[in-house]
């Protein structure tokens, strides 16, 4: 670092957003689609492709944790982080791509062949999204020290992750997804998802370079990699994973967060199932309750710097959780005693829109919390042991938040396989689905779902890094700066 930073700019707070337009839409399409595309259109096995989602999941145990320490030691003109955002551009957005327009069919590859390419280009997008997503949020944390400052870069970037969700949905549903004779549910037409990733792939490939140019003139004022540390090795990808499992407030917060994400990638993985043939919307219908979640959470991200202040930030995040399971839970409960409208009618769309406005907003809170909380950690952490690895911190944590699309998607694929849900041709309306598997799905992704989450509550209370201990912690940081010898 060189001389005093100046003031972040709203320029650069904006610039840094967006980027996550990019994980946004990777991350829709993902928790939203991907199950749905390979099971659904392909006719590929649900238990085979929830297994490639999650076996993906082991690449990225490796690969996060290591792409952050070697971000934290890397040296040279564009700095630390900046680097690996530009390199990972194009890799991302011509594997997003292929994922979606695979060469292969059931009939020319099987089961297997079909198997192999989702888990290939699966593998390659989490790669490459890994290698922009770890050095970006590292970044985040980079750009200001203040504890409120924080939580506002973070509320900025996940705004405009919610932003990637709202252009996923909207295109897909207004446009590309159009039915057919032949698919009265346009999401079950197999031509329709090549273009639709095509123009993804462009907006995340564009997004990704936004936010690295934008950026760039707070090069000469971030941490610099600490001296001494040399090359990485894989033990010291392992040494530094372990040592971050020793701070107490850093465990805590990842299982607790790792569980309760998990339980919403069950939540996501099963929606358009939920949403096409038990709650039998149409697709305009669809397009407004997918967009509810991504714009409550914008609203829950506009709000979360004066709740975070108002309640401190494991308080914030506590509530948030526990706002959305209830919330969750509740029309398929409400379904069950009675009271629920007639499906696939406007009021019954109205009533799912309404209540997924409110748990986008509330899941947001817990969201921005484990971002703002992985700065805070890393601070604690260069107090303990001199040494500043914002880029481990926040591997573990894009590790964690992908276990919402995978693990997630894994069990919904189980839960998919157990009560016997038909796939392909043999499915194109509600009426072809038997009255109860489609209950039986209705309880799993709603009361039973919400239920895995409990235990991550109970991970949350371990959280005891406040505003008043990381104000004593920064002073004994800058203590420390001052005192070193030139």
């Amino acid at each position: 670092m060189t001389g005093t930073a100046p003031p972040l700019r709203t320029a650069e707070k904006l610039a840094f957003g967006v980027g996550q337009i990019a994980e946004g839409i990777k991350t829709s399409v993902f928790g939203t689609f991907l199950l749905f595309y390979y099971n659904q259109v392909l006719g590929l096995s649900a238990d085979l492709a929830g297994l490639a989602i999650a076996a993906a999941l082991i690449f990225d145990a490796v690969t996060d944790p290591l792409a952050g320490t070697i971000s934290d030691r890397w040296r040279g003109r564009l700095g630390r982080r900046h680097p690996f955002i530009y390199v990972s551009a194009l890799p991302m957005g011509i594997a997003f791509y292929l994922l979606f327009a695979p060469i292969v069919t059931i009939e020319s590859a099987g089961q297997w062949g079909m198997f192999a390419w989702m888990l290939t280009f699966t593998v390659l997008v989490r790669g490459a999204m890994t290698l922009y997503y770890v050095p970006h949020m590292a970044l985040g944390a980079e750009l200001s020290t203040d504890y409120d400052e924080r939580t506002t870069l973070v509320a900025i970037r996940h705004f405009f992750g919610a932003l990637g969700f709202v252009l996923v949905f909207v295109l897909g549903f207004g446009y590309f997804f159009a039915p057919t004779a032949e698919h009265l549910n346009g999401q079950t037409n197999p031509a329709a998802y090549p273009p639709f990733i095509l123009l993804l792939s462009c907006l995340v490939v564009a997004a990704i370079f936004t936010t690295a140019h934008g950026t760039r003139h707070r090069i000469p004022y971030l941490p610099e990699a600490t001296l001494g540390l040399g090359k990485v090795g894989a033990m010291d990808v392992v040494r530094e994973a372990v040592d971050t499992l020793r701070n107490p407030s850093f465990r805590w917060m990842l299982f607790g967060f790792i569980i309760i994400i998990v339980a919403f990638g069950v939540t996501g993985a099963t929606s358009l199932y939920m949403m096409t043939f038990f709650w039998e919307l149409d697709r305009f219908q669809i397009m407004l309750a997918l967009l509810a979640g991504p714009v409550g959470s914008m609203v829950g991200y506009a709000v979360s710097g004066a709740l975070f202040a108002w309640l401190d930030k494991r308080a914030a995040m506590i509530a948030g959780a526990v706002t959305w399971m209830v919330i969750h839970a509740s029309p398929v409960l409400i379904y069950l005693a009675g009271f629920w409208p007639e499906k696939g009618t406007w009021t019954s769309a109205a009533l799912l829109i309404f209540i997924s406005l409110f748990a986008g907003a509330s899941i947001a809170q817990l969201i921005v919390g484990s971002g703002t909380t992985m700065a805070d950690i890393a601070d604690e952490h260069q107090l303990l042991t001199g040494r500043r690895q914002e880029g481990v911190f926040f591997g573990a944590s894009s590790f964690a938040g992908k276990c919402s699309a995978a693990l997630g998607s894994y069990i919904a694929g189980l839960f998919l396989v157990w009560i016997e849900w038909p796939t392909g041709s043999a499915i194109r309306t509600a009426a072809d689905v038997p009255q109860d598997v489609l209950l039986t799905l209705a309880v799993i992704s709603g009361p039973v779902a919400v239920l895995l989450a409990l235990p991550g509550l109970v991970c949350m209370y371990g959280y005891r890094l406040n505003r008043s201990r990381l104000t004593q912690i920064q002073a004994e940081l800058q203590a420390r700066t001052s005192t070193a010898p030139a």
